[in-house]
């Protein structure tokens, strides 16, 4: 895993290095995942519909309470570097919201919304989409490997499901 993980991280920040309409795009992505769209969109699905968007707010609030210990607790113990500071080959293109890798947090609060949207809202199971094309751009800015952000998809599952078991 370790070589598909450094091979990977090369390969894909290198396009952004040498393509600007990828790095544009991968920033662009990325933006969707930091932490303060959360709360945007918390407050359009309480637009679209209050009743259900009450509900998803809390079951995202229980989640997110989960989520964040859990999230600083794996970082500070696996204190794995981040691909630019591992490899010379790759770039950071982003600012890092915090110094280790393991897991993406972008990863596991996007699956976590989009999770919390696609139960709130029918018809839109394409949403699950997102979350993959937010841990790809985070692998092509130099700041995850393929496996934090698997590990942040699992993350992200898991805090949704235990926020609806304490719901329920």
């Amino acid at each position: 895993m370790k070589n598909l993980d450094k091979n990977l991280s090369i390969v894909l920040n290198q396009l952004a290095l040498n393509n600007k309409a990828i790095y544009y795009i991968s920033r662009t992505i990325t933006a969707t995942g930091e932490w303060w769209m959360y709360l945007l969109y918390g407050l359009i699905v309480i637009a679209i519909n209050f009743e259900n968007g009450i509900i998803a707010c809390y079951t995202g609030l229980i989640a997110y309470s989960i989520y964040y210990p859990t999230y600083y607790a794996i970082k500070n113990i696996s204190k794995r570097k981040r691909p630019f500071e591992a490899y010379e080959k790759i770039h950071s293109l982003v600012k890092p919201p915090d110094k280790y890798s393991l897991p993406s947090g972008h990863a596991s609060a996007s699956t976590i919304s989009a999770l919390i949207t696609m139960s709130t809202f029918e018809g839109i199971g394409f949403l699950v989409l997102w979350p993959i094309l937010v841990g790809v751009s985070r692998i092509i800015l130099g700041v995850h490997y393929l496996s934090d952000t698997i590990i942040g998809f699992i993350l992200g599952y898991i805090c949704y499901n235990v926020s609806l078991f304490i719901l329920i």
